[in-house]
């Protein structure tokens, strides 16, 4: 039997399936093995084994991976994994709750069947100062809420029907010099998005996954047709096991200034090699961080309702927005992008409830403005800043 959940990430939201087997530890067991796989990794990243083959002991910087896999950040924008098992596993997994180590930790309850899923995020980014100002400073608090009704339709096509909602207060002191006559740029930005979303199960490995979107986006005073704009995802996955799924998935969106915005987007979930499965390098939808994201990162599952996340957000596509129709740029268009670092725990009760909250700091943040044609007009940086957030998701 097929168990799929659709998981949105803004316009551009995609559909993620993926399972594990986790296994459970006492509470003493917890701190040693996180730290030993902690170690494990470390070990990996700093120590490279033909050093040590050597007898040379050559220290890698912390960036150098990060640098040499840069494409991974791009899986950010909405991206799915798949995976499925041969029928007997199936069939074993089905008496089983989802394993919060996964990149699809809330799932329908059972499939195939008919289900809702409600999500709500609250993120806030703490003050940070807007470079090449006279000490302007910026800070943003964001709301985010989704329901998505997933409808099965056979025993190997999912469908999904996600709405989603936004809205980010943003609060500059001083003048951050965005606008030609100064004065601050914007202060509250919505954004909407209504979509469908479908995934063909073609066999136990191979999965197709298509959506269409139609969002809106702008700044409060924006006129609202100016805000709308389409897009689309497709993509192909491949489970070669439980342990690991590849794909590739493209996704496009329309621009508020014109033009086409066109992303190829990798797609990986991978069970690490040690400790009995419960580290994982997952790439997609964020079950622990900010809304309308999508991020890489390492998920340490000490059991099946307690788990543990490091990585990287993206807050890009999907940020960008039109001004108001009173702003001194006719037609401009707004946008926020940044990388929150984050450290992060989701605890799930019961199967079809969840809690999440994580910490971190914004880095590599920068706010922009842009005339009705596409053209830069000025950008800004943004030094880093303290990030925090939570999520509840329900799946009835």
């Amino acid at each position: 039997m097929d168990r799929t959940q659709f998981v949105g990430v803004g316009p551009a939201g995609a559909l993620a399936n993926a399972r594990f087997q986790s296994v459970a530890l006492t509470r003493d067991q917890v701190l040693p093995s996180f730290l030993g796989g902690l170690l494990t990794i470390l070990n990996k990243i700093f120590i490279p084994t033909e050093g040590v083959a050597a007898g040379r002991f050559r220290r890698r910087r912390p960036f150098d991976g990060l640098c040499s896999g840069v494409g991974v950040l791009l899986w950010l924008v909405g991206v799915p994994a798949s995976a499925q098992t041969s029928e007997a596993a199936e069939e074993k997994e089905e008496a089983r709750a989802p394993s919060p180590g996964s990149v699809l930790v809330g799932r329908a309850p059972s499939a195939p069947r008919t289900a809702v899923t409600f999500d709500v995020l609250g993120s806030h980014a703490f003050d940070g100062e807007v470079k090449d100002t006279s000490g302007s400073n910026m800070s943003s608090t964001s709301l985010y809420a989704r329901i998505a009704l997933l409808v099965p339709a056979g025993e190997r096509l999912f469908l999904s029907f996600p709405i989603d909602a936004a809205v980010t207060f943003y609060e500059f002191s001083g003048d951050p010099r965005l606008l030609p006559g100064g004065g601050k740029p914007w202060d509250q930005v919505r954004t909407f998005s209504i979509g469908t979303q479908a995934r063909y199960r073609f066999d136990h490995h191979w999965a197709v996954i298509a959506g269409a979107n139609i969002a809106s986006a702008g700044v409060r005073g924006a006129s609202f047709e100016d805000t709308l704009s389409g897009g689309g995802t497709l993509g192909v996955a491949y489970s070669f096991s439980r342990e690991l799924t590849l794909g590739v998935i493209v996704t496009a969106q329309l621009k508020l200034a014109g033009g086409l915005f066109v992303l190829p987007l990798p797609i990986i979930d991978w069970a690490l090699p040690f400790d009995e499965g419960r580290w994982r390098l997952v790439a997609g939808a964020l079950r622990v961080g900010p809304g309308r994201a999508a991020g890489v990162s390492i998920v340490y599952a000490p059991s099946e309702s307690l788990a543990f996340t490091a990585g990287i957000a993206f807050l890009g596509l999907g940020r960008e927005f039109r001004l108001a129709s009173s702003s001194s740029v006719t037609n401009g268009v707004g946008r926020d992008s940044a990388y929150p670092v984050i450290l992060g725990m989701e605890w799930r009760p019961v199967r079809q409830l969840a809690f999440a909250a994580y910490g971190g700091v914004s880095i590599f943040r920068a706010v922009t403005v842009l005339d009705g044609a596409g053209n830069t007009l000025n950008e800004r940086d943004v030094k880093p800043s303290p990030v925090v957030g939570g999520r509840i998701s329900l799946a009835l």
